[in-house]
């Protein structure tokens, strides 16, 4: 085992893993709670969102903002929806109650010690005004702004299968502090790196997964999450891991639902290395990125169909700088790194596409995309 290095974002770090921790307890209530059948509303992009993405947001801005009051945040809800369902505000509400008390009766009924996680909206209200800093939030590239997915993969979540809460503080829109929780993700922290597999179905039943962190320029580390607390630090180092011949190569995709994502281009990239395609299925956009920072997975492309199709940031941060910690690469089609100062959606020409992979295949990944892109022109 490793420690963390405890220099610059120290306080930021441990900040957001409490956060993150105490919205991947919540989450994961609410799966056992209701046995994994997840009540749901349809948002205006016609995919679902649960009571547990409008409770777990308002954890994890109540948490940050009482700590750091003038840092801003961009999160993936607003509170307009529960402003007009009366029952539907409820339900969130009473959830935000639930945690509170469980957190309390972690400690015994009384404030021991005062960490993040303790704070929580006092009222409806407040809460509503919270989820919406979030919400309404719109600028990434000035100062401190905490981006932040509080279910990524709200589908599989549905199903009792993986999904995440991320969060990353962007700075001047650079990313410095990251924490994914994966709370249905059954990972030994202690076994080979690069040996356990991720998928669907692989689930944490009795425990709370795993959370992995990262602060620039200081690596990337796992930790289990425990009810009370979280485990030893383990550093991830992708690059001890031995080297992959390109037929070997385990390409991460999503291949249910809907997608602007070129899927059969994907594949092209894949077969033109030898390699089998998709090599893991996850629905997750930072599923995906755990999947690679843990070497479970080494190749990860995004081709969009069209130019126009921009992605959202909270699908990225945070999950992004894990995998280049841990030792990975990622950068666009012009082999740029990914600009997260534009707002809530990931946009511009020095951001179209994406190749991420383990450094050593790199450009062979690189090339292989280009060639297929090529293929478009002819």
């Amino acid at each position: 085992m490793s420690t963390p290095s405890t220099s610059q974002y120290e306080s930021e770090l441990d900040c957001a893993l409490q956060a993150v921790h105490a919205a991947s307890l919540l989450t994961k209530s609410v799966l056992r709670s209701l046995k994994n059948k997840v009540g749901a509303e349809t948002k205006a992009d016609d995919s679902p969102v649960t009571i547990a993405d409008f409770a777990a947001q308002a954890l994890l801005i109540s948490a940050l903002h009482a700590v750091y009051p003038q840092d801003r945040f961009i999160g993936e809800e607003s509170a307009d929806a529960l402003r007009q369902n009366e029952p539907l505000a409820d339900r969130v509400w009473q959830l935000v109650l639930r945690a509170r008390d469980a957190k309390r009766d972690a400690k015994g009924g009384v404030q021991q010690s005062r960490d993040a996680a303790d704070d929580f909206p006092a009222s409806r209200e407040e809460m509503f005004d919270l989820i919406d800093r979030g919400g309404k939030g719109e600028v990434t590239g000035q100062g401190r702004v905490w981006v932040m997915d509080p279910v990524d993969g709200t589908a599989t979540f549905m199903q009792g299968q993986q999904y995440a809460v991320a969060l990353c503080l962007l700075v001047d829109g650079v990313q410095q502090v990251g924490v994914v929780g994966c709370p249905n993700l059954a990972f030994d922290v202690h076994g080979p790196l690069g040996e356990t597999r991720v998928h669907e179905d692989q689930v944490d039943e009795t425990g709370y997964g795993v959370v992995l962190s990262a602060v620039k320029e200081q690596g990337t580390y796992v930790r289990s999450m425990q009810e009370y607390g979280l485990g030893e630090a383990r550093r991830v180092d992708l690059t001890t891991l031995p080297a992959k011949p390109l037929t070997d190569l385990n390409f991460v995709e999503a291949t249910i639902g809907k997608t602007s994502l070129s899927q059969a281009e994907h594949k092209a990239v894949a077969e033109s290395l030898g390699a089998t395609w998709p090599g893991t299925v996850v629905w997750s956009q930072q599923m995906k990125y755990i999947a690679l920072a843990l070497g479970a997975t080494d190749v990860m492309v995004r081709i969009p169909k069209t130019k126009e199709r921009y992605t959202y940031i909270w699908d990225h941060a945070g999950g992004h700088i894990l995998f280049q910690e841990a030792g990975g690469k990622i950068a666009d089609f012009d082999g740029e790194a990914i600009d997260f100062s534009r707002g809530r959606q990931i946009k511009g020409e020095a951001n179209h596409g994406m190749v991420a992979s383990l450094s050593g295949v790199f450009a062979q990944v690189d090339a292989a995309v280009k060639d297929v892109m090529a293929r478009r022109d002819r």
